[in-house]
């Protein structure tokens, strides 16, 4: 379609609006015609203006004899000035654009007398999309002769060069027959020439990419670093101390199939003037997700593998693999596509790379020293950068794609916890053991997950960096920034300490199209990449683009030669203002290992008083990591600094070959410290440590402090949504019990004031002792309340988590919990036994609680009447297009679509109305618009703030154009031979709820399904609002509108 620069293009959903992709794809730019001497740069010696405006320059002229000729076309776009005469105006901001997107068009020019042309140029609207069309030449105007003949065109290509033989040529004209994206008859420029046209400015054949694109504070420079041709597809990158950068480059997007598409190029700014101008190819993936880079050395996650490339010879190329960890997600990568894999990376100072792992998990990742892991969901997992000591870090999270560490190694990410569903973005700070809950816990046991700074509501979060670079302003410079690609912003985040955790804040930092990763060098400069014009897969070239982010006024300086520093200038580097010469200056020390005195010097930093808290959390970590002996009497010494104590007692546990040598004593010490993120550190210490004489001291801390209530909740305030500071430190010391697993300290606890912490701790310990102890505990517990507590713990026992084999939940996992993938054990038996003798019992109040926990655990036991569930009914009556009068010219049906939108989107519609309507054209039989609904199609409870108008127009008039993320339409196959359609809303381990064609639901059985194939078509049929009028259509926008 032809569109006005800036506007985004046609989009439509699944069902009756399912803009499942927030944040559309921006319509392709006009182009820039810069006057550069080189891609990317601007002109030696003249300023860059303030603003973000690119300086646009006159083309087209030498040589083209069609320049500022007569025009004339079958039509124009007059509303939006895209003339016929602007095809030969030598200006590229301005265009022709046929008045509608039928096939057929034609556009013509009038030289000044017959001539032989010898060649052409054409340059179409929109990069990404094959053009067809014919051009002929004619000396009268009225005879005419094909000589281009594009009419098969399959290669998308914008600017189009032609060598022809046209003698006596007065008129060409080119003749519009169609495109492969349904773009409309539109160029930018038309050139005839008598000779070889002369060559492009070369910012003419760059990418539509322009710093217009990029929203930014004042006081924030922004450069184009790099864009295509030269960099395509940037889905993450990271910055060498030095400012090299590289960038992983996946072609295939998130849900491409064809293997061969995946690199990292290597970029760099010899001339310092914030754009690259040597680019290379450093080594050859599959879907790069994360990168990290010290020491020739870069680490790239590439599931389903995380490798070492070595550049031995330090030419810029990699010239080794060395494999650290295999089988880092599942087959999933290859049967759906990279969208919810194993995605970024980074190193933090104490020695550990953590890795982002999308909800597909692993099944048998293996790592280099040979220990395999197994895990269902996302989460972090880390492992040493020699591929040692592989473990989970914390787990319980949907989609990550990237986690960030500040300087006393907080972590930190953006998630979300659904398709279609709103898309809700938990900002979340990562502490070691804490449990997210996602799926089966988040929603309904809110009460026992870490809870999540914030939730923001619709987004797509993606890279994140925790910047620490205080020579930037105060407002940047220790600061938390994420991208999401869903909303095309980058926020930052200043997070004001709050107990062991943060209070939430969020600020628009830079709106920039689809941001994917960002980092920032060794000088102070930050690099953001962007996929804009992207799509799910490869849909032609020109994607994306990187630019450099530094404060207005900031004067970079190179970064030292870390190799040729000495040991002191090192350590002196260890309290920097720069995190990043912390971390590199750090690893160079560790290179050299423990001698010459470099563990005292290390060790003197730690513990001087008048030093930074980050210059002195750094050099503790760096301590820590020493191979020698004096390094735990040095930790254990720094235990007793009030600054370095929490940093201490994560150094002492973290190695594992240490944890035997770390004495018990000064870390239950610590669980009485004033400070909460000391008290919080230990516990996770004492989990590590697994000693099982620490259970008593833990369990009182599982008690909430009174002084920090729990939230209220409401319904659109549920708990899983609302930070909660108060639940950290008990859910810590829970995760910690359950990493000790002593089973009799806390069956013995039963009988004492920290019974509720026991017991949840004891809900996650599958043992027949843990299940015969509980039994037992019945036969003596009086209190009705605490009989009626074990019982709940019964019967969350009586399912565990079924193994994981790779079989994914989809996009829309059952979410009632306790369990996914509910399966029995060696002690259900057991437990129901004891379920049917309280029954038998006949105590009508204990009988009344067991039944209610029974349905809400999903438990169902023959012998048992489980409690009744309430439900509300379906509308059983299929969903039936409206019937459309063909003599009604005002129906929609019987309309212009180009017509129906532009009126509607003219008329003020009314919001009752529109929810009328909402009801009665059977939106609401696929659509919810409230939390906490039962999901059906794509959820709108914020549609209107995601979407903008003319998209919510297009999705309910063309709804199969674009298929909303999570929920395309299957073909399923049943074993009995039945054919069944529609689209998932629900999966669990057993079944697949499915949304029909008819609008019904329907519950297969997993064992049932014989084959689920993905079908094109949009479940919802064109021609459901048929029958209304745009001035009907315009009340149901109004309406959709409003949900904000």
């Amino acid at each position: 379609m032809c569109l006005k620069p800036q506007s985004p293009p046609r989009l439509s959903g699944i069902l009756l609006l399912g803009l499942a992709l927030i944040g559309s794809a921006l319509a392709a730019r006009t182009p820039l015609a810069l006057a550069d001497p080189k891609p990317g740069k601007t002109t030696p010696g003249k300023k860059q203006p303030a603003k973000t405006k690119a300086a646009v320059a006159k083309c087209c002229r030498r040589g083209n004899v069609a320049f500022a000729r007569m025009t004339s076309a079958s039509s124009e776009q007059t509303a939006e000035n895209h003339f016929a005469r602007h095809a030969v105006d030598g200006d590229p901001r301005t265009r022709w654009c046929a008045a509608n997107g039928q096939n057929g068009h034609t556009w013509q020019v009038e030289l000044e007398s017959a001539q032989h042309i010898r060649s052409l140029r054409i340059h179409w609207e929109t990069a990404g999309t094959a053009y067809r069309y014919q051009v002929d030449n004619s000396v009268d105007g009225t005879k005419w002769k094909t000589i281009v003949d594009h009419s098969n065109n399959k290669t998308p290509t914008r600017i189009v060069s032609h060598t022809v033989d046209a003698p006596g040529t007065r008129f060409l004209r080119v003749r519009f027959l169609g495109s492969s994206t349904r773009k409309w008859a539109s160029f930018w420029e038309f050139e005839a020439g008598t000779q070889l046209l002369p060559p492009l400015p070369l910012a003419l054949t760059r990418s539509p990419a322009a710093l217009d694109d990029v929203i930014a504070p004042d006081d924030v420079q922004v450069t184009m670093f790099a864009q295509p041709p030269q960099v395509n597809y940037p889905v993450c990158l990271t910055a060498a101390a030095d400012g090299t950068l590289f960038v992983g480059v996946d072609k295939q997007g998130s849900l491409g199939h064809t293997l061969g598409q995946g690199y990292v190029l290597r970029l760099r700014d010899t001339d310092g003037d914030g754009q690259a101008d040597q680019i290379n190819t450093f080594a050859k993936m599959d879907h790069p997700r994360g990168l990290f880079f010290d020491n020739h050395k870069l680490w790239v996650l590439h599931p389903p593998l995380l490798s070492l490339f070595h550049d031995d010879d330090h030419d810029g190329t990699a010239d080794r693999q060395q494999v650290l960890i295999k089988g880092i997600t599942t087959d999933q990568l290859h049967k759906r596509g990279a969208d919810h894999t194993t995605n970024g990376i980074r190193m933090g100072i104490d020695g550990w790379i953590y890795v982002a792992v999308g909800d597909f998990g692993f099944v048998n990742a293996t790592a280099a020293d040979g220990r395999q892991l197994t895990r269902r969901g996302g989460g972090v997992l880390r492992v040493r950068p020699d591929g040692g000591d592989m473990e989970v870090y914390s787990w319980g999270q949907r989609n990550i794609v990237d986690v960030a560490i500040d300087p006393f190694m907080n972590l930190y990410t953006r998630d979300n916890t659904n398709d279609g569903g709103g898309w809700d973005i938990r900002l979340s700070h990562l502490l070691q053991s804490t449990h997210f809950g996602y799926p089966s816990l988040y929603q309904k046991f809110a009460d026992e997950i870490m809870p999540p700074l914030a939730d923001y509501g619709g987004g797509s979060g993606c890279g994140s960096l925790f910047v620490h670079d205080l020579r930037w302003p105060k407002t940047y410079g220790a600061t938390l920034y994420t991208c999401d690609w869903g909303r095309s912003e980058v926020f930052l985040h200043n997070l004001p300490r709050n107990g062991a955790s943060f209070d939430a804040h969020q600020k628009t930092f830079l709106k920039i199209p689809r941001p994917t990763d960002l980092d920032i060098d060794g000088s102070g400069r930050m690099y953001v990449a962007s996929w804009k014009n992207g799509k799910f897969k490869f849909t032609g070239p020109n994607v994306g683009f990187i630019v450099q982010v530094t404060p207005k006024g900031f004067v970079p300086k190179p970064f030292p030669v870390l190799e040729q520093e000495s040991d002191r200038q090192l350590v002196t580097h260890l309290a920097s203002p720069s995190a990043v010469y912390r971390l590199h200056s750090q690893l160079e020390l560790l290179r050299r290992g423990a001698g010459t005195g470099r563990v005292e010097q290390v060790a003197r930093l730690a513990a001087d008083k008048t030093a930074t808290d980050y210059a002195r959390a750094t050099a503790t970590f760096t301590l820590g990591q020493f191979h020698h002996s004096s390094v735990l009497p040095q930790l254990l010494l720094l235990l007793k600094d009030n600054t370095t104590r929490e940093f201490a007692l994560r150094s002492l546990t973290d190695q594992n070959k240490r944890l035997k040598l770390v004495p018990t004593a000064p870390i239950l010490d610590a669980l009485d410290d004033p400070n909460p993120r000391v008290r919080a550190q230990a516990l996770i210490s004492l989990g590590r440590l697994k000693r099982p004489d620490t259970a008593t001291h833990i369990l009182p801390l599982t008690r909430r402090d009174p002084k920090q209530p729990a939230p209220k909740t409401s319904a659109k305030q549920p708990l899983h949504k609302q930070a909660d500071p108060g639940r950290v430190i008990p859910h810590l010391a829970a995760r910690a019990l359950v990493d000790i697993g002593h089973v009799e300290s806390l069956l013995k606890a039963l009988d004492g004031p920290d019974h509720a912490g026991a017991l949840w701790a004891l809900k996650s310990l599958h043992q027949p002792k843990v299940v015969q102890g509980l039994i037992a505990k019945l036969s003596t517990q009086r209190d009705d309340t605490r009989r009626r507590q074990t019982l709940t713990t019964l019967v969350r026992l009586y399912h565990r988590e079924g193994d994981y084999t790779g079989d994914w939940w989809g996009t829309r996992p059952d979410t009632s919990g306790p369990y996914y993938d509910r399966t029995t054990w060696a002690a259900s038996d057991s437990i129901a036994n004891v379920f049917r003798t309280v029954i038998a019992d006949g105590d009508a109040t204990t009988s009344t609680h067991l039944l209610e926990q029974l349905t809400r655990h999903k438990v169902e036991i023959p012998g048992v009447t489980r409690a009744a569930e309430t439900t509300a009914s379906e509308n059983e009556k299929p969903l039936m297009p409206p019937k459309i009068d063909p003599n009604n010219k005002n129906q929609i049906a019987n309309r212009n679509t180009k017509q129906v939108v532009n009126e509607s989107l003219a008329i003020q519609g009314d919001v009752a109305q529109g929810a009328k309507l909402f009801v009665a054209q059977s939106c609401s039989r696929c659509h919810t618009t409230a939390n906490g609904q039962k999901p059906k199609g794509p959820h709108l409870v914020d549609i209107g703030k995601r979407s903008k108008p003319a998209e919510l127009v297009l999705s309910i008039l063309k709804p199969s154009d674009k298929i909303a993320q999570g929920f395309d339409t299957y073909l399923f196959v049943t074993t009995q031979g039945k054919l069944v359609t529609g689209f998932v809303s629900r999966e669990s381990a057993r079944d697949v709820e499915i949304r029909q064609l008819t609008g019904l639901p329907i519950i297969l059985a997993k064992t049932r399904i014989e084959e689920r194939v993905r079908q094109k078509p949009s479940m919802m049929p064109e021609g459901l609002v048929g029958n209304l009028t745009t001035r009907q259509l315009a009340d149901l926008m109004a309406y959709l509108q409003s949900l904000k």
